[in-house]
């Protein structure tokens, strides 16, 4: 029961989408009314860096504090399987949240903030084979896939029981879910790339030839 009241309690939390708070800020527009996904690279591309980095860090912050929340007050007990568990459920806010229509965001940020908090070697080793995955290819759905990919691979190296593996593998199947649009416009070739991407490789090359 204490998991499914982790769960409960970081859905909460995940359903607060800071997109859309930013986006009425600068715009006074709602995000239904077709912004977009309420994630940091959308309304980066939208609103500037700075706007992306502020839903980034609300997206980190609500994160934290659901798994803070439930690992230090309500579940002590617990352990660190609380952080797991609110994160999975922010993760699940994040994406579905009730008072939204369950239409909400792709949860790539929050998913790293409660694995990460969950264990920084396994969220970390995953999210920079991410960030590799799309400086090679350019799609930022390639990296979500492979860090939805490499959170349970490396919860089950990295010898943090069947349990966390199963959860970390929860989280993961939930990213790919969310990412199935993309997927599917990569097959059709009408994917973008991320510019971020691309503008760093372009450096990187003319930094080889120096």
């Amino acid at each position: 029961m204490e998991r499914l009241w982790c769960v409960l309690a970081g859905y909460l939390f995940g359903s607060f989408l800071t997109a859309d708070l930013i986006v009425f800020c600068r715009t006074g527009a709602r995000r239904a009314e077709g912004f977009g996904n309420p994630g940091m690279a959308n309304v980066a591309s939208r609103l500037g860096a700075g706007s992306g980095l502020l839903v980034l860090a609300g997206d980190i912050l609500k994160t934290a504090a659901a798994c803070v929340l439930c690992r230090l007050w309500l579940f002590p007990g617990m352990g660190r399987m609380a952080v797991l568990y609110a994160g999975l459920g922010a993760v699940l806010g994040h994406c579905w949240p009730v008072w939204n229509g369950f239409r909400g965001g792709k949860g790539v940020a929050v998913a790293g903030a409660a694995s990460i908090l969950f264990s920084p070697p396994v969220g970390i080793a995953s999210y920079l084979l991410g960030a590799a995955a799309v400086l090679a290819t350019g799609y930022l759905a390639v990296g979500s896939a492979v860090i939805a990919v490499s959170l349970p691979l490396l919860t089950a190296l990295f010898g943090l029981g069947r349990e966390a593996t199963a959860a970390a593998g929860v989280i993961g199947g939930v990213m790919l879910l969310r990412h199935s649009g993309n997927f599917a416009r990569m097959r059709a070739g009408t994917e973008g790339r991320a510019s971020v991407a691309s503008r760093l490789k372009a450096y990187l090359k003319r930094k080889s030839f120096h």
